[in-house]
């Protein structure tokens, strides 16, 4: 996936950069903080405790902090410049001081919001809105490449599949609603000899 968007990547972030609005930039900047992406995964473990969920809650945030210790690990290996350092005459309305792939405000997001869609399906919409507007936001501010948030994408679906995984073996996954139809339909059943 990563690989497919590195054509892309210039003409991307240039896109963004020609497409900026003046009032939007200050919202877009606040909501595209590492902040937002800790309110956001705090409320969501706090809410699944609240509701006496507590190893959702601890998934939910494990598979979060793993996947952007994962991240930040291969920033360091791969150590690619950020698109304000290597795209001429690029402006980019924040600077950040690590490398710039893969987008670990991407990769939280989106771990985040794989879990959580699985343990609430109903907000599954709100999750992903969310996920996909932090991806946004960090193309929109230049702060990355196209590539670099696919590829925190691909880094959130593989950790949140590990995740999932675990949680799918302890039993801590919402039964889908054929499965849930059968199990009564089978207690409801009288044993025949």
């Amino acid at each position: 996936m990563t690989a497919l968007a590195l054509p892309a990547d210039a003409a991307v972030s240039q896109w963004f950069e020609a497409h900026r609005q003046g009032g939007l930039n200050a919202a877009v900047l606040g909501t595209t903080n590492a902040w937002t992406l800790g309110a956001f995964v705090w409320i969501t473990c706090a809410g699944l405790a609240f509701v006496k969920k507590w190893q959702q809650s601890l998934i939910v945030g494990a598979t979060t902090g793993a996947s952007l210790a994962i991240g930040s690990l291969v920033k360091i290996v791969v150590n690619r410049d950020r698109p304000y350092k290597s795209l001429e005459d690029f402006v980019a309305l924040t600077v950040a001081h690590d490398a710039s792939f893969p987008s670990n405000h991407t990769n939280g997001a989106f771990a985040a919001a794989i879990v959580l869609s699985a343990f609430l399906p109903r907000l599954r919409p709100a999750f992903y809105l969310f996920a996909a507007g932090v991806a946004l936001t960090r193309l929109y501010v230049g702060v990355h490449f196209f590539s670099d948030v696919c590829g925190g994408i691909a880094l959130a679906l593989l950790s949140s599949s590990v995740a999932l995984g675990i949680a799918e073996a302890k039993g801590l996954l919402p039964a889908k609603a054929g499965e849930l139809k059968e199990e009564v339909g089978t207690e409801a059943a009288p044993e025949s000899e």
